[in-house]
């Protein structure tokens, strides 16, 4: 996929030119959304786009400013695209001379217009060869859904310890810096005019999110999340623990959120604020307050503050999921169909008849449907899938309201799941070996080891090794092993530095420890073998 990043200091801008095309038919993924200049660059040396749409004049620092600075850095990648209010030739020219590959009116933009200077990038990208242009270009699928992905886990408690926390919040370079966070849960209410079902409503509710992620990130740093169709959560730094402290000013901050997104698209946003932990690893007791709150939110169509006073359990202990996580994982992994059906009956059976189990049935239903994105390959397209006729998909989950629905879900989650994975267990084992493979490849200079790769991709170390040995026909150990010689031969071809300097981009502890690997995989010393090409 083309990487794009959009950053313009109009929120409006940014949602319109969301929706002027269909990006996917131009094999493009929009991996960002900037207001300022320095957020842009920032974006553009964490995210590594090869597009970069940009208004030239913002906050901070101009989209001219920001393009010569990555010229400066990058070479001729990210190409950009300008933007302007304002048809000056000086505009133009300045453009140019920081080798914009096209520059656009806003008052005059159309989707023809922008189809056809998307096109002239994506040609000028074929002609580049990216990866040597590009340094250190970070591969990812969709950061913003592995992201939203990781929030899901930390909210419902789908990590297996803390230490899978910390390393998958490493790979997807978050960072929670600030004294404590809290966890806000949004509910997305109206129009009466839109459709209850259908593309309308995507659209309306998805863009509605992507508004208010864009506002709130204009105020200070903080993480939106899709839940559903109609829900999300908002993460929020705050100063300390103590509300009285923040209290008012998140308050502020949300409401004013709301009265933006009601401006734009006629919707009515309420929701319940959890109270701030320190360790942001706790934020799920955050987001456990503001579920319990939420009900208030909906009875007073506002915002509500979760009440310190009471106690945190429901009424009725929740389902014990912790029983059934690692069962459920481990069907998940080994795509045990079998396992997967009898462990969800079980669960209907328990659920069955008993209304005063609707909380705890509800977030046993949200805990699978968590586990199903997160633990397999096309999770979220087999989930969608299977509820692909339902009015808002896999989605409604939080809309159900009795304990007969939440099991209707569940038998038609189970049913379909089972039906899906039967089909598609070997593609699947191999979809995952190919991206444990390629996650390898893309950090062959850090720390490889078996127990923290099979943390970041949410998988039991012995069940990682054992599928890694059956599918690649070579144990984990020793497709590192021969993958990194391999690129070292590669390097010593291109004369990309001396001995110790290839040891050290490759992750080894010493020069002479690597080139007894070397010796041992090749038959040769590292110092023979570039022998042997000079005299080649």
């Amino acid at each position: 996929m083309i990487k794009l990043l959009i950053a313009d200091d109009e929120a409006l801008v940014c949602i319109g030119l969301q929706s002027m095309l269909k990006w996917e038919q131009y094999n493009i993924e929009i991996v960002g959304i900037a207001h300022n200049g320095a957020q842009e660059e920032e974006m553009i040396d964490t995210l590594r786009p090869d597009i970069v749409i940009s208004d030239i004049k913002m906050p901070i620092k101009s989209g001219l400013e920001v393009a010569a600075s990555i010229r400066q850095k990058y070479g001729r990648l990210p190409l950009f695209i300008m933007l302007t209010s304002y048809e000056e030739f000086q505009y133009a020219r300045a453009a140019i001379e920081v080798q914009a590959t096209d520059y656009l009116v806003k008052l005059e933009l159309t989707p023809e217009a922008l189809a056809e200077s998307i096109r002239k990038a994506i040609s000028f990208l074929e002609s580049y060869q990216t990866m040597e242009s590009y340094p250190k270009l970070v591969h990812r699928g969709n950061l913003q859904a592995q992201r939203d992905k990781f929030f899901i886990r930390l909210f419902n408690n789908l990590f297996e310890n803390k230490n899978q926390y910390l390393l998958q919040k490493e790979d997807l370079a978050l960072e929670f810096s600030e004294p404590a966070y809290l966890v806000c849960t949004c509910r997305i209410l109206g129009p009466d005019t839109v459709p209850p079902r259908g593309d309308k409503l995507v659209a309306l509710c998805s863009s509605t999110v992507q508004m208010a992620k864009d506002t709130l990130t204009s105020i200070q740093p903080c993480y939106v999340t899709s839940l559903d169709l109609r829900n999300f959560a908002v993460a929020l730094p705050v100063p300390e623990v103590n509300p009285r402290h923040w209290m008012s000013d998140i308050e502020k901050q949300l409401t004013d959120m709301a009265s933006v997104l009601h401006n734009y698209f006629n919707v009515t946003i309420i929701g319940a604020i959890g109270f701030a932990v320190e360790d942001p690893y706790l934020m799920r007791e955050s987001y456990l307050a503001a579920r319990k709150a939420l009900p208030v939110a909906v009875q007073e169509r506002s915002f509500v503050f979760f009440d310190e006073n009471e106690p945190l359990e429901q009424e009725h202990p929740l389902f014990d999921f912790s029983e059934s996580r690692s069962e459920i994982r481990r069907a998940f992994e080994e795509l045990d169909t079998l396992a997967l059906y009898t462990i969800i009956s079980k669960m209907i059976e328990i659920f069955e008849d008993r209304p005063d189990l609707l909380v705890p049935a509800t977030d046993a239903a949200c805990n699978i449907l968590y586990m199903a994105t997160s633990l397999l390959a096309d999770g979220e397209n087999i989930v969608e899938h299977i509820f692909e006729n339902e009015p808002e998909g896999y989605r409604a989950i939080y809309q159900m309201h009795t304990i007969e629905e939440i099991a209707g879900w569940l038998i038609q989650f189970r049913d379909g799941c089972s039906e899906i994975l039967s089909t598609r267990r070997q593609s699947y084992k191999e979809q995952i070996v190919k991206n444990v493979q390629e996650y390898i490849k893309r950090n062959l200079g850090t720390k490889l080891s078996l127990n923290q790769v099979a943390d970041v991709f949410n998988f039991s170390p012995n069940y990682l090794s054992h599928l890694f040995s059956k599918v690649a026909k070579v144990n984990y150990v020793e497709y590192i092993t021969e993958t990194k010689i391999t690129v070292a031969k590669e390097m010593m071809m291109r004369g990309e530095g001396r001995i110790y300097e290839i040891s050290q981009k490759l992750g080894y502890e010493s020069a002479f420890y690597f080139s007894k690997v070397f010796k041992k995989v090749t038959g040769i010393s590292p110092r023979e073998y570039m022998q042997q090409i000079e005299a080649g």
